[in-house]
């Protein structure tokens, strides 16, 4: 990775990592004349419900600008993947496209400009309650019509190097989403307190890209059968119809899951997430996560087990940069 130029050290750097921050050619572009998030407009009532049900949709977070810039971006990541991207798709042999990729903002300068200055993370801090909201990474998600390839039910704390509670994600929809097309979750299971058994999206235990120890990681719980737990009434599943520009908001311990998209549907499903940790939240690099294959990628944070999550890797953006 190039070094990062004098504008990407006015962030607060609190500890060395041996992953250098991105190269922020993109600062101060045409992206800075997007508007701001106003993380007041998360009223206190959106606040005690996120907390209270673990997931909540925002109306039209990301407006028209955004959403078009985005879907460029989305477009050249395509043609263009990362480092850490797997087509599901592709390795478990079925029909159409599941495109996904991470740490997109340090290639695509719309992303980084939502990543660092869009006061997103001050929204995401309001929401978990926390003065701080350091970037995890970010993520793209494509289904194309026609992918039968499901997003399993899973949280995703099971699969990151993290210990504690405070960490989300904003997913925006980049097209229309129909609830049944969409993420689901089940309420209120962001305090059920599973580290759960890993489930690789691709069908497998490893991907070229991400792998996951299963050896060590067996030992988690065994993922609920969500949809017969549905069915008998023990669980509560949320979801929502999405527009362009609307964002889910939600604790990463929830479960959650989406299915495939039909061949004859309208619409394909591209959203792109972005996670926050909060003030509580500290690494912890246990075997079987996605450590391993972000450190053999390049993005290791340099970070030991106990450490807050304070790095270039991931900088703290409650306070736009």
């Amino acid at each position: 990775m190039r070094k990062a130029t004098t504008i990407r050290s006015a962030l607060t750097v609190y500890r060395h990592c041996r992953h250098h921050a991105p190269t922020p050619s993109f600062a101060f572009s045409s992206f800075a004349s997007l508007p701001r998030i106003d993380a007041a407009h998360l009223s206190d009532s959106a606040v005690r419900q996120f907390n209270d049900d673990g997931a909540i949709v925002l109306r039209q977070v990301a407006g028209a600008g955004w959403v078009e810039a985005m879907r460029d971006a989305a477009e050249e990541n395509l043609r263009s993947p990362g480092p850490l991207c797997d087509e599901h798709a592709a390795a478990q042999g079925t029909s159409g496209r599941f495109h996904d990729d991470q740490f997109l903002w340090h290639r695509h300068g719309v992303f980084e400009e939502w990543v660092l200055r869009s006061q997103v993370g001050a929204l995401a801090a309001r929401a978990m309650g926390s003065r701080t909201a350091h970037v995890l990474y970010d993520q793209l998600f494509v289904k194309e019509p026609g992918t039968v390839a499901s997003t399993p039910w899973h949280n995703d704390t099971s699969y990151w190097h993290i210990k504690g509670d405070m960490v989300c994600s904003v997913w925006v929809a980049l097209d229309v989403v129909p609830r049944a097309q969409g993420l689901s979750y089940v309420k209120g299971s962001h305090r059920w307190g599973l580290r759960h058994r890993i489930t690789n999206f691709s069908g497998t235990n490893t991907s070229d890209r991400n792998t996951y120890d299963t050896d060590v990681g067996d030992d988690g719980e065994a993922v609920p059968d969500v949809e017969a737990g549905a069915a008998r009434g023990e669980y509560e599943l949320l979801a929502w119809d999405m527009e362009p520009g609307d964002a889910l908001l939600f604790y990463s311990a929830m479960m959650h899951g989406a299915p495939g998209v039909p061949p004859n549907s309208p619409n394909r499903r591209r959203g792109y997430a972005t996670r926050f940790c909060g003030d509580d939240i500290v690494f912890d690099d246990r075997p079987g996560t996605m450590h391993a294959g972000w450190k053999k990628a390049g993005f290791d944070c340099g970070l030991s087990a106990g450490d807050t999550m304070a790095c270039n890797l991931h900088p703290d953006v409650a306070i736009a940069k």
